[in-house]
């Protein structure tokens, strides 16, 4: 019986019933030790069983928190059927992630494959694999202790949480508050509590009826509620623990309880204990075999299970609670504690469980062991392979420790400092670094600390000391190595430019073209590209638009040779606003190859590019879709600066839509981000998607003060951004405040080869200018767009044109260019444009205008409804749908079900002979 948990069993008991109707849920239980965590989850564990649902649990322990993977592994062991079947059913890319990471014989039965090198992918297998097991009935995953779990198993059961939505999963995580262990993000909580003085009362009365009324007011004074507390205690009321009244913490004082009752065992169980505890397995032949090896008999272990210390069950050990365990280690000494696991290290396979007995030496190390910091390097490496990047870290930063030679202790520090940004560690990485920056000699470790660096700023929401870092670096290894020196010189100018620091960027130009590199080395055909942003930050915009026209001519025989280079490619592409349809392609090539791979940190990098290439070309309505996506990617993994652009660039398609209340929560995380971060290109889009939402509203003056207040400087939002300027001018009659910016674009863009760009620019003129020209301005900025793929900003000049024909009172040739931009806006799903040509055209004496069917279905569909609708519709099936999207296959057929009606369809077929194109 559970006392006082009723607020805590209803909550397990609503996830469980969820799952048996088909929904999925995670939970995340946490309270100090010893209050009932583990009484919770097994209450779930039993209420599961009883009801018919399939159970899966894992204990996470502090011995094996740095063994990669360790935890999955030991989740999905619990499985009652023949998982290797179940991994082959998965895509491949995620069947050889999961095998890798998991490793043993099911690394070895299939190859060993190695995940690729996103720390991720094998949170997508996760997903899948959890969603396949739920099939037959419904799944619940218990973890206990998930403070000690490895952080790759957390990172991917956590991941699979986030994304499972209708498969009948159920994930409930149990850990200890430590404030040194971070919380699980996007994970709903539950604060486990101390019990009432009634329920605490309660509580012992039934564990200990006979207890005096003097012992039993001491032990509920002492227990303050915390369950373990009340049973363990009464066990040591006659000991030292109880004398004088202690203010050690609750998990302190039962710990101490715990060592006074080891300390009533014989001394070989109490030797044997301290073996049992310096294990990280629990497999008792492991423990034993050691145990044989100081001398201790097996009989040794038996007063400790009498005792209800340990049990042994199907050849695994088992502590009672993880305090025991502790109590069993801390109370031993040095010379014991090393003796137990120099015996463990020996009892290990010296090839199948390298990486076991590699920790284990390391534990039972007093001092410099350079043999076995080797070993360790070696255990990082195949960490590495795994992807169990936290893992890299806790073996490089040993093995460094452990190392004689100054110039190897730096390396491995080093080398444990760039795997904590991997792992996302970026605390760690920055404490790494700056223990052994001062005892970096050789040039290429003070490069990779300067990476790090980079990295750590980044990560930060500080481009410009990334770049500055990174150029650092770069100088470092400028003569040994240009070519690794020019990539670093490449990614610090991009970063110090978006931090907006035309020192840095102009040195790290300046440098790049003094680095003796091969002609066909691969950032070669960049260079005039990064010459570009030299002048655009430093205020030669005239200067810098020739050289981005030059670079995006010669991109399409551009053939970028790593996943780096093609995302640069897109960005200054688009930085240049030139070929969006190339930039559409060339992102659209990448995301696609990052779904099939599962690479999720460059796939949020890729949608980023794609979803802004999509605006670009007027596709409003799927750049939500990705937007959205990337969003929640960026959101989920942890890449803010990333995040803060979608949230503006979602904030402008918002604006278009009429949102105000979502247009205003997204623009208020770009706008935050920016000012906190100094990354001033995302405050100018969210500013400008308030503008816009102004604009839209008919708060004119509103809108102009805003775009006056942010519209300052060259940006490739004020260049774009310009068109709402002018028309919000217009509209409160103060042309010549518009004239000064748009005179700065037409200088910026003097000679653009971009139909559309040209076109704004016409547009913009006939608006400002004397009314004898305005009309072939319209008539000549409409022909332009006509050979661009701009349907958006060809709409807004059809409605300047009607607007302004209407105005001059040519009320019927008005009717034609609003018809054309009502159409276009429908389309687009950009609601308050809609309604302002809509209002224009009856201005205009059209009344007949009247919202078409297919942009009723384009407003209906939720943005992952469309996304899945649209890949089902090419003949794609749920499973590769949701291999592609990152999220089950049960949730893309729930898509599917909500999006068949509103479609007026009830097959896939009817839904392949849909024109998404037009429609959507």
């Amino acid at each position: 019986m559970l006392y006082g948990r009723e607020t805590e069993v209803a909550a397990i008991n609503r996830l469980l019933a969820a799952a048996r109707a088909g929904r999925s849920g995670a939970l995340c239980v946490h309270g100090e030790a010893g209050v009932g965590k583990s009484a919770l989850l097994d209450h779930a564990e039993r209420a599961a069983a009883a009801e018919g649902l399939r159970v899966l649990r894992a204990v996470g322990t502090e011995t094996e928190a740095e063994l990669p993977f360790a935890g999955l592994h030991l989740l999905l062991n619990a499985y009652d059927g023949r998982l290797d079947d179940r991994l082959d059913e998965l895509a491949p890319p995620q069947a050889a992630a999961l095998r890798g990471a998991l490793g043993g014989t099911l690394g070895r039965a299939r190859g060993g494959a190695s995940p690729g090198e996103d720390r991720f992918l094998v949170g997508l297998a996760t997903l899948t694999l959890l969603s396949d097991l739920a099939e037959d009935r419904p799944l619940v995953c218990l973890v206990d202790d998930t403070q000690w779990v490895d952080q790759a198993s957390v990172e991917a059961l956590v991941f699979a949480a986030r994304r499972l939505r209708c498969e009948g999963v159920v994930l409930v995580f149990a850990m200890r508050d430590d404030p040194e262990v971070p919380p699980i993000r996007g994970i709903p909580e539950l604060r486990v509590a101390g019990l009432t003085e009634r329920d605490a009362a309660a509580l012992l009365a039934d564990l200990s009826p006979d207890l005096p009324a003097q012992v039993r007011a001491r032990v509920l004074a002492e227990a303050n509620g915390n369950p373990l507390a009340l049973i363990e205690l009464p066990r040591s009321a006659g000991d030292e623990v109880w004398s004088p009244v202690s203010p050690l913490p609750i998990s302190h004082r039962v710990q101490r309880a715990f060592v006074s009752q080891i300390e009533r065992l014989p001394a070989r169980t109490r030797s044997l204990l301290t073996v049992a505890a310096a294990d990280d397995s629990g497999e008792i032949g492991v423990v034993l075999r050691a145990a044989r090896m100081l001398a201790i008999p097996v009989g040794a272990i038996e007063p400790a299970e009498r005792a209800g210390l340990l049990t042994v069950t199907g050849g695994v050990l088992r502590f009672r609670h993880p305090l025991v365990r502790s109590a069993a280690y801390q109370r031993a000494v040095l010379g014991e504690r090393s003796a137990a696991h120099q015996a463990l290290a020996r009892a290990w396979d010296e090839d199948q469980d390298a990486d076991r007995r590699a920790w284990q030496l390391a534990a039972a190390a007093t001092g410099p062991d350079d043999e076995v910091a080797d070993l360790l390097e070696r255990t990082a490496r195949r960490a590495a392979e795994r992807n169990g990047h936290a893992a890299v870290v806790a073996a490089y930063e040993r093995a460094s420790q452990l190392t004689t030679d100054p110039r190897e202790m730096v390396r491995r520090a080093a080398a444990a400092a760039l795997a904590a940004t991997d792992a996302g560690q970026f605390a760690r990485a920055t404490a790494l670094t700056e223990r052994v920056a001062k005892s970096a000699e050789d040039p290429a470790d003070k490069a990779l600390l300067s990476v790090v660096r980079g990295l750590v700023h980044f990560e930060y929401g500080s481009p410009r000391e990334s770049g500055r870092a990174l150029v650092y670096g770069a100088g470092q290894v400028a003569e040994i190595q240009p070519g690794w020196s020019g990539k670093l010189l490449v990614i610090g100018v991009h970063n110090a430019w978006h931090g907006a620091d035309g020192q840095v960027v102009a040195d790290g130009v300046a440098r790049l073209r003094e680095l003796r590199l091969p002609k066909d080395d691969p950032i070669v055909p960049y260079i005039g590209g990064l010459e570009a942003l030299n002048r655009l930050v430093n205020g030669d915009v005239p200067g810098a638009y020739p050289l981005l026209r030059e670079f995006a001519a010669r991109a399409r025989d551009v053939v970028p040779e790593t996943d780096w280079l093609r995302q640069f490619t897109a960005q200054l592409l688009l930085i240049a606003g030139q070929d969006p349809a190339l930039v559409h392609d060339l992102a659209a090539a990448m995301v696609a190859d990052w779904r099939v791979t599962g690479q999720i940190g460059h796939l949020t990098t890729g949608l980023h590019h794609l979803a802004y290439a999509q605006i670009l070309l007027g596709r409003h309505k799927v750049a939500a879709v990705t937007g959205a996506e990337g969003l929640e990617l960026a959101t989920d993994i942890g890449l803010r600066p990333i995040a803060a652009h979608f949230s503006s660039w979602l904030a402008w398609l918002a604006a278009l839509e009429g949102d105000e209340e979502r247009c205003r929560a997204l623009a208020t995380e770009g706008i935050r981000y920016g000012e906190d971060h100094k990354s001033p290109h995302s405050v100018l889009s969210a500013q400008w998607a308030l503008a816009l939402l102004d604009l839209g509203m008919g708060r004119h003056r509103a809108a102009f003060d805003r775009m006056s207040e942010h519209w300052r400087g060259w940006s490739f939002v004020a260049s774009r951004s310009v068109a709402d300027l002018v028309d919000a001018a217009v509209h409160i009659d103060d042309l010549d405040a518009a004239r000064g910016p748009l005179a700065q674009v037409e200088e910026w863009t003097a000679g653009s080869e971009e139909e559309w760009a040209v076109a704004i620019l016409l547009r913009c003129r006939a608006m400002l200018g004397p009314a004898s020209r305005a009309e072939e301005l319209f008539l000549e900025a409409l022909e332009l767009h006509q050979k661009s793929d701009q349907p958006y900003e060809q709409a807004r000049t059809w409605l300047a044109y009607g607007e302004w024909l209407r105005r001059r009172r040519r009320k019927h040739e008005a009717r034609t260019p609003l018809r054309n931009a009502l159409e276009s806006f429908e389309r687009l799903g950009a609601r308050l444009w809609t309604e302002r040509a809509r209002n224009e055209l009856r201005a205009a004496g059209d009344r007949t205008a009247s919202r078409k069917p297919e942009a009723e279905a384009a407003t209906s569909l939720t943005p992952q409804e469309l996304q899945v609708a649209r890949l089902a519709a090419t003949g794609a099936t749920n499973r590769d749908i949701a291999a592609q999207l990152l999220i089950s296959p049960r949730t893309v057929g729930r898509h599917l079900y909500n999006a068949f009606p509103k479609l007026g369809v009830s097959t896939r077929a009817e839904l392949a002979r849909l024109d998404f194109d037009v429609a959507l």
